[in-house]
């Protein structure tokens, strides 16, 4: 199946806040009610248990939620996580702090990804927003971390196949109202109106799901980036997919810098 770039109406600057918080809402609560990402999340905690890291820097952050499900997952209190954007959600972010103990810190200004600040060391961290990126942008993405010698971690729920489309067609329907009408607590009147009653925010999520998965890459199309970037053979890269909510998978990247190189040198 060919890649399709085509628009989400969460990345359009336009689209009225009312319905963008709906769909955020949706996306974050199925991911933690599914725990969807905890097998991933798993592969990320032996990650920084084996090189000894206490460093994440999660970029492409968006409201920050689903750091605080990875904080918990972690249950390590010597692990810092610091969220950024480039449209960083600051009041968000604050309440991300508050609900995960003082183990996530924020960025206040806006943050390319393409060009982290040298200042933000640590682990990269890039969930389910690498598909909004054009293959140069990925492969520009991978040449920062490589370049500036920082660990990177790419995690992927969304796979261009069309069982995955059909299974996420068939199961939004049903997840929306279920999120709409009491899935998430306290009920909102916003979210029942727009997810249930008059559900423009319930077919933005729907659509822009599908488009999620029209846009993702395969690991082959990820592997053939990395060798595009100067300096990636003093990596060590790991692609694979785990497991995920009733056999959906989730597509894992993780490049860190060699040990044998940095010992050498």
């Amino acid at each position: 199946m060919q890649r399709a770039h085509l628009f989400e109406f969460n990345d359009l600057p336009w689209l009225p806040a009312p319905i963008r918080k709906t769909i955020r809402e949706f996306l974050h609560h199925m991911s933690v009610k599914l725990r969807m990402y905890d097998a991933a999340f798993d592969l990320l905690a032996e990650l920084l248990r084996q090189r000894g890291l206490t460093s994440i820097q999660a970029l492409c952050a968006g409201d920050g939620g689903l750091m605080v499900a990875l904080s918990r997952n972690l249950a390590r209190e010597d692990v810092r996580i610091q969220l950024s954007d480039k449209y960083p959600a600051l009041e968000l972010y604050q309440e991300a702090a508050r609900a995960s103990g003082g183990r996530l810190g924020h960025v206040p200004e806006s943050v390319d990804v393409l060009d982290v600040p040298t200042h933000m060391a640590g682990l990269r961290l890039i969930v389910n927003a690498v598909h909004h990126f054009q293959p140069d942008q990925v492969r520009g993405i991978l040449a920062d971390a490589v370049s500036k010698r920082q660990p990177i971690v790419f995690m992927e729920p969304v796979q261009r196949e069309p069982l995955s489309i059909l299974r996420f067609c068939a199961a939004t329907p049903l997840l929306s109202a279920w999120l709409s009408l009491g899935g998430i607590w306290p009920p909102s009147l916003r979210r029942t109106l727009l997810g249930a009653v008059v559900p423009v925010g319930a077919f933005c999520f729907f659509v822009d799901g599908v488009v999620s998965h029209l846009r993702a890459y395969h690991l082959d199309e990820w592997r053939a980036l990395i060798e595009q970037v100067d300096g990636h053979d003093g990596y060590d890269w790991d692609l694979r997919q785990v497991p995920s909510f009733m056999g959906t998978r989730i597509s894992f990247l993780a490049g860190l810098p060699s040990p044998r190189l940095q010992e050498g040198a």
